[in-house]
């Protein structure tokens, strides 16, 4: 059975089919070379969220409920180091606030699709704004959907599940 660990170097995912006559060790990364444990002691990579998003209320009141449902969630207070994060990282999911200063969630998520290690990576977009068009703007760029904000945490849970293919499990306390 194939099993995704993070790789302690690079930080990016890796998937090991280990056959069973196959002794617990070390593998090599293919993307910088460091050796990657895998068996018993492999750390499995938890689904990774990474929110890019200025509204640091809003982080605060979401974010520990995504980690107590079992995301592994990454923050980005702006779009530039949004994007870096989304390279080095490859989160499994990016949510995407769209009025950020500096750098809008619409042009980080043109940026972000021009990745060709993040064109499947959804992107949830995420606006206080009222226009129709924001979401139709997003689609045209290649976010996968468009939410109205604040959301509920909880709702974020059930949103996330589905774009991952998660089954809504009970929550860690």
């Amino acid at each position: 059975m194939p099993k995704e660990i993070l790789c302690p170097y690079c930080h990016l995912p890796q998937v090991f089919t280990p056959k069973p006559s196959d002794p617990p060790g070390e593998a090599y990364c293919p993307n910088c070379g460091g050796p990657v444990p895998w068996g018993p002691q492999a750390a499995v990579r938890p689904t990774t969220v990474l929110w890019i998003d200025d509204d640091r209320l809003l982080l605060g009141a979401c974010v520990p409920t995504l980690e107590r449902h079992g995301y592994r969630v990454l923050v980005a207070h702006d779009g530039t180091t949004g994007r870096a994060t989304a390279t080095r990282e490859r989160p499994d999911v990016i949510l995407l606030d769209v009025v950020m200063p500096t750098l809008n969630g619409l042009e980080v998520c043109r940026q972000l699709r021009a990745d060709r290690h993040l064109t499947d990576t959804p992107i949830i977009l995420l606006t206080a704004l009222e226009d129709v068009r924001v979401g139709r703007a997003g689609k045209k760029i290649g976010a996968t959907t468009t939410l109205r904000k604040p959301s509920s945490p909880e709702y974020l849970v059930e949103v996330l599940d589905k774009r991952v293919g998660r089954t809504q499990g009970v929550p860690r306390l």
